[in-house]
């Protein structure tokens, strides 16, 4: 866990609201960020998303891009920060509803989740190796839509790695 970093975010707007807490969009080093700020009830949850996001050969492209996570508080309260890539696009499922696709559009998003699915399914041995991970909150809310136009698979505060 990074222990710097959200002092260095300015924090713009607010995108989304969950069970577990709030999504912004925020500024880092000049850059758009997403910032899960969690509710202190549910630090469990971003305890293990951030562990499952710290897994080693975790990145691919069709998984959110994590950046840091970090605690800021002062004596009276406490924010825990999940930072990771911002995708202007939103979810999977706002998109739909105000985007009309063609066929090969529509075939690059499919695909595209599939394989970030996959990857997370996947276990890869070795010294570096990387335990299959199961989301078991997969929804169209929780894949986010790249400029690119493909998906990323992102909310792992569910997801349990099988060793």
């Amino acid at each position: 866990v990074q222990r710097t970093i959200a002092k260095q975010i300015q924090m713009v707007r607010q995108v989304g609201k969950g069970r577990y807490g709030e999504v912004w969009m925020g500024k880092w080093r000049g850059e758009k960020v997403a910032v899960k700020v969690f509710f202190t009830t549910e630090e469990a949850s971003w305890f293990r998303e951030t562990e499952i996001y710290q897994t080693v050969l975790m990145r691919h492209e069709n998984i959110l891009g994590f950046i840091a996570a970090d605690i800021k508080g002062t004596g009276s309260w406490t924010q825990l920060y999940l930072i990771t890539d911002y995708h202007e696009n939103g979810s999977l499922y706002d998109f739909l509803k105000c985007t009309t696709l063609d066929n090969r559009a529509l075939l690059k998003l499919a695909y595209s989740a599939a394989c970030g699915l996959c990857h997370l399914h996947t276990e890869i041995y070795g010294t570096q190796g990387k335990p299959a991970i199961a989301h078991r909150d997969l929804k169209s809310k929780n894949i986010l839509i790249k400029k690119n136009g493909t998906c990323c698979i992102a909310d792992l505060g569910l997801a349990v790695k099988f060793n």
